[in-house]
């Protein structure tokens, strides 16, 4: 009876104990809340972007595609086995004078009916000009990629921080009118109360009420804008369906960054910039396909080795080990001199030299052109900055004489047409506002990259 009652304990405790955990298991349905701040977000998105991960699998060809070109240039060997039955041997005449029959010709078959050779070869490339410029191309184009990849990670990384900005804009746009429609809200249901006292007529209800359903389709439209900037900040960072992310920075914090006098003040150096340097890497890549291009006038030399053994067999025994197997080595070099091609060569030449000459001339484009781009985009900073600081203010003007306004409403001091118009101003200020925030953060991130030394 005990020995029962301790194997019962036993499975009530399993059971109790798995249905516990099964209880506590999350459901595949409940989705992951992930907490990023932006930097946390541009690291996830590093490792999770879909972009990100063929930049990254390129480099990885790159590299591959190296190592391929290195393998030309070592031993190669390989093997063969061949097999023959000659089901009816070929038949040969030979002239009669050898069997003493003069004019006439005797048939003869030479052979055998069963033949069977086994080879090997060793090669190995001695000199070859254009596979020492092909294997330094190589590795030029695995630096290119890499370089890419820094790039691309860049352009993701800007990306999400512009997303995840203008994300934080639209709540933050969304808080204000949430709690205007609150105040509107109570303003109508006073003036209704008002409007059954006899105090106003019904046309400052139906403004009131006017204004309320305005608003209500503004807040809708706002929040269908921010489900889109939602899921396009879930698809840059790479984020799946059943995952979620909570913003943990704010607005106040990616202000309080902006240093405009230190942006406008730094000096720019084309030669650290991002696509500059990536501009060098693909003009380094042309001036090797101008050198492989020359290198077809030089010679190539080539040594090998190789060896065979073959039997040849009435009956089919090539597994005895009685019988004789012929073996043959061979060894050499071989030198290939180009001579003449027509003037392919040369005009191959040509074309390489001319898109060398070409890359001087990209080269002084694209210094110029980021100059330029660089001063452009100062200037639209200062004036974002500029403007930003301007609206701060017309938004806490605007916030406060539509309070007051309300005030003097409630009071009877104002009609609702004063009321309507402060009303208008204020979202129209709220509106700018939040668009001069997101503006003003924008453009530090494009000024950001342009200065930024790579």
């Amino acid at each position: 009876m005990n020995y029962r009652f301790f194997i019962a304990l036993i499975f009530t405790c399993l059971f109790t104990g798995l249905h516990t955990i099964a209880q506590n298991k999350p459901s595949a349905s409940t989705p992951e809340v992930l907490r990023f701040s932006l930097e946390q977000a541009q690291a996830y998105a590093a490792e999770n972007n879909y972009d990100l991960k063929n930049s990254s699998t390129d480099v990885e060809i790159a590299r591959k595609m190296v190592k391929q070109n290195t393998a030309i240039g070592l031993p190669q060997i390989n093997a063969g086995v061949d097999y023959m039955n000659n089901l009816v041997i070929a038949t040969t005449l030979l002239p009669g004078e050898i069997m003493q029959k003069p004019g006439t010709y005797v048939p003869v078959q030479f052979g055998t009916p069963f033949n069977a050779s086994l080879k090997g070869s060793l090669t190995q490339l001695i000199y070859s000009g254009q596979y020492l410029v092909g294997l330094q191309t190589a590795k030029a184009f695995l630096e290119t990629s890499k370089q890419k990849n820094v790039r691309d990670k860049v352009e993701v990384r800007d990306l999400v921080a512009d997303t995840y900005i203008r994300l934080l804009v639209v709540d933050e746009g969304i808080k204000i009118l949430d709690s205007t429609y609150l105040v509107v809200s109570r303003l109508v249901e006073e003036a209704r109360k008002s409007y059954q006292a006899g105090l106003i007529e019904d046309i400052e209800v139906d403004q009131a009420d006017l204004n309320r359903s305005n608003l209500e389709a503004t807040i809708t439209y706002t929040k269908n804008l921010r489900s889109l900037g939602y899921a396009s900040l879930k698809f840059i960072v790479g984020l799946k369906d059943n995952q979620e992310l909570v913003q943990t920075d704010n607005l106040d914090f990616f202000l309080a960054q902006v240093n405009h006098d230190a942006l406008v003040n730094q000096q720019f150096d084309y030669n650290s910039n991002l696509d500059y340097v990536l501009l060098k890497k693909a003009d380094y890549l042309t001036l090797m396909q101008y050198k492989l291009a020359k290198t077809a006038y030089q010679p190539t030399l080539s040594g090998f080795l190789s060896g065979s053994t073959s039997a040849n067999r009435s009956a089919w025994n090539f597994f005895k080990t009685s019988e004789v197997w012929y073996p043959s080595v061979v060894f050499g070099v071989s030198l290939q001199i180009p001579i003449w091609s027509s003037g392919s060569r040369k005009y191959s030449v040509d074309q390489a030299r001319l898109n060398v000459a070409k890359t001087k001339v990209t080269d002084e484009k694209m210094r110029v052109g980021l100059e330029l781009q660089v001063e452009t985009v100062k200037t639209d900073f200062s004036n974002a900055y500029a403007i930003y600081l301007n609206k701060v203010k017309g938004f806490q003007t605007a916030l406060k004489i539509y309070e007051k306004t309300m005030e003097k409403y409630k009071q009877g001091m104002v009609g609702s047409t004063d009321l309507n118009q402060r009303y208008n101003q204020f979202l129209a200020s709220n509106s700018d506002y939040m668009q001069s925030i997101y503006t003003v953060l924008s453009q530090k991130i494009k000024l950001t990259k342009l200065l930024e030394k790579y």
